[in-house]
């Protein structure tokens, strides 16, 4: 992801420990790392996760996963 050579990944049930440290990787990296529907993660986030390693792909996967 942060080597650009994915486009976008969803998982449905991650806890904290498996993406807290991946975040500010792939941000820094120009990626976005937000829930299903597009919305920041947070502690009490439901383990549904998806990273993109181009921010402008987020409506059309939000669009896919809530289909």
């Amino acid at each position: 992801m942060a080597l650009g050579l994915i486009d976008v990944v969803a998982e449905s049930d991650l806890k904290i420990w498996d993406w807290a440290a991946l975040v500010p990787v792939i941000e820094g990296a120009g990626g976005r790392v937000t829930d299903w529907a597009g919305q920041p993660l947070h502690p009490g986030s439901d383990g549904r996760v998806m990273a993109l390693g181009d921010p402008r792909l987020l409506a059309e996967a939000v669009h896919l996963l809530q289909s």
